[in-house]
């Protein structure tokens, strides 16, 4: 008893290491309500931002004006533009309060991340130009100024698109969840449709993204980096330390990084909106990313407006109430997406309710039922073949359903199934998501790959069919579904589906392209800075380099962010 005591205690202990080592959200609010009006409120960020804007733009404006080798020589002003620049970016430092304030708090909590960073560079940068205006050299503060504004900018893209998403999951009276369930089919992830729980998706918005959980890795080490090497610059090469340090990390810090995330999010939210859906932050988009099979079901295809009747024709004595009445009850048991146009049928040919006594699916496209004793088959043309039913010359159509009782045509069904546009962009983007694949659980056996080939051009190759059991399993409406929710939709048509998959998909295939160029930029820009610095190249170390060093390896995460969503 002791022995199990103790292992209880340590299966404890370490299950609560677990719970404080997971990622915890940003914020905790009561409600989505709560989360919404506190977003809502923050309109300050956007006043902030336009007025560091301008400021911004005065500091490049300087910069331009004290590089000789554009516009002339205009030395007698160098310590004016100086202290300009300083006050410049002072004024920008307390519009940015609450990002300066972020950084000191994740420092205190030993949570070193980018705002951490851009607080220790902000205060050497300020430091360095109170020498540099003594000196009559320009300092660094455009490029602090332009990290002060990718910040601000960064924060008011991250309120808005929570903002955003919040509303529109408050707007949804049931929503319903794409939910990513594990191995749900021969080991395969399968994402479907689930009834979604808008406060947990409050709290999954709330969750760190990729770019602040790797500048928490990223960060401290870069920054001791850039100090041992200013050390040694300083001690080999007689350069000022603090000068060559600020130099390094203004070259180090991965500027595009602080908008990664939360353009590309910001994007997609806004298109998401218009179709009532919202995906779960960065979590969501994880969750919905990787290798994993869409499921597709009838009406997904092929929704109810969109099957019509071309023509019936009854063979042999049994009346019409009582033949519909059978395929009607078929059809329901099956749950096939035929159903609507079939009681649309037993209403307006007044047809008879029957109850099936036993039924049965056919992996050959067709289902078969024993009705108050009557063997009733009902399929395709080559279903019918199959089960050596036999079908007059001049009634073989390939869009028809035959039904067959005891073994005898009864009646062929001519049905239209007419493609959707919007079924058509939803498929297409699927097919360009990559390791997303249609995953068929249909139950209407006239929806195969070849049938999705004729009516929407889709090459076979590309889709899982799984037998006809699994597919009914896939598509069982009153499944319950373990798996973890990424979005959350007003609607459940396929529109929404697929347009929220792919969106979170997006997402993260975006944030994480714009992260891994802004780290490799900061990387070799750090490199370059070390030799330049080491070396005594004062000019090519300069601000104006090092300005326009910054701006070009922010053009890619800036056009990925701005591309993003775009197909």
């Amino acid at each position: 008893a002791e022995k199990r005591r103790r292992q209880l205690e340590r299966f404890q202990k370490k299950e609560a290491r677990k719970k404080r080592a997971a990622e915890q959200p940003e914020h905790v609010f009561p409600s989505l309500e709560a989360a919404y009006q506190f977003y809502s409120a923050a309109s300050s960020v956007r006043l902030r931002l336009l007025l560091s804007v301008l400021t911004c733009l005065a500091s490049i404006l300087l910069l331009v004006l004290s590089t000789s080798a554009i516009v002339g020589d205009f030395s007698s002003y160098s310590q004016v533009f100086s202290a300009i620049m300083l006050g410049l970016l002072l004024a920008q430092a307390l519009l940015s309060y609450d990002i300066c304030l972020s950084g000191v708090v994740q420092a205190l909590r030993l949570r070193f991340d980018q705002t951490s960073m851009l607080f220790v560079v902000l205060c050497a940068v300020i430091v360095d130009a109170f020498f540099a205006v003594l000196q009559g050299r320009t300092p660094f503060c455009t490029v602090a100024s332009i990290l002060l504004l990718l910040a601000l900018w960064g924060r008011s893209l991250l309120y808005e698109a929570r903002r955003r998403s919040l509303r529109a999951a408050g707007n949804m009276e049931d929503p319903v969840a794409a939910v990513r369930e594990e191995k749900a089919w021969h080991g395969y992830d399968c994402i479907f449709r689930a009834p979604g729980d808008a406060e947990q998706f409050a709290v999954q918005l709330e969750m760190p993204d990729a770019a602040s959980r790797i500048m928490r890795f990223y960060t401290p080490v870069m920054t001791a980096v850039t100090l041992v090497l200013s050390v040694l610059t300083a001690m080999r090469g007689g350069k000022s330390f603090l000068w060559s340090w600020t130099a390094m990390l203004l070259a180090g810090f991965p500027a595009g990084i602080l908008i990664a995330y939360a353009k590309p999010f910001s994007t997609f939210a806004k298109k998401l909106y218009r179709i009532g859906a919202a995906v779960a932050g960065w979590q969501g988009a994880r969750i919905l990313s990787g290798e994993a099979g869409l499921i597709i079901e009838d009406a997904d295809l092929f929704p109810p407006q969109n099957v019509t009747q071309g023509g019936m024709k009854l063979y042999g004595s049994r009346p019409a109430p009582m033949v519909i009445g059978y395929a009607n009850a078929v059809v329901q048991t099956a749950g096939s997406g035929l159903a609507p146009l079939f009681e649309q049928m037993m209403h307006d040919q007044n047809g008879r309710r029957y109850s099936v006594d036993t039924f049965r699916r056919y992996e050959s496209g067709g289902l078969g039922a024993t009705i108050r004793g009557d063997v009733v088959l009902m399929g395709s043309i080559a279903f019918m073949k199959l089960m050596r039913v036999r079908v007059p010359e001049g009634t073989r159509l390939k869009q028809a359903v035959y039904l067959s009782v005891n073994g005898e045509l009864a009646a062929v069904f001519a049905l239209n199934y007419a493609p959707a546009e919007s079924v058509r962009a939803g498929l297409a983007s699927v097919l360009r998501a990559g390791a997303l694949v249609p995953v068929l659980a249909t139950r209407d056996f006239m929806i195969t790959p070849q049938f999705l080939k004729q009516r929407y051009k889709i090459p076979p190759e590309h889709i899982e069919f799984p037998i006809v059991e699994e597919r009914a399993a896939l598509s069982e409406p009153g499944a319950v579904r373990a798996g973890k929710q990424g979005a959350l939709m007003a609607r459940s048509s396929f529109a929404s589906f697929a347009g929220s998959v792919v969106a979170a998909r997006g997402l993260r295939g975006t944030a994480i392209l714009s992260i891994c160029v802004a780290i490799a930029g900061s990387v070799l820009g750090v490199s370059l800075m070390f030799v330049l610095t080491f070396l005594g190249a004062d000019l090519a170390a300069s601000c104006w380099n090092l300005f326009l060093y910054t701006v070009l390896w922010l053009l890619p995460g800036l056009l990925a962010g701005l591309l993003a969503g775009r197909a």
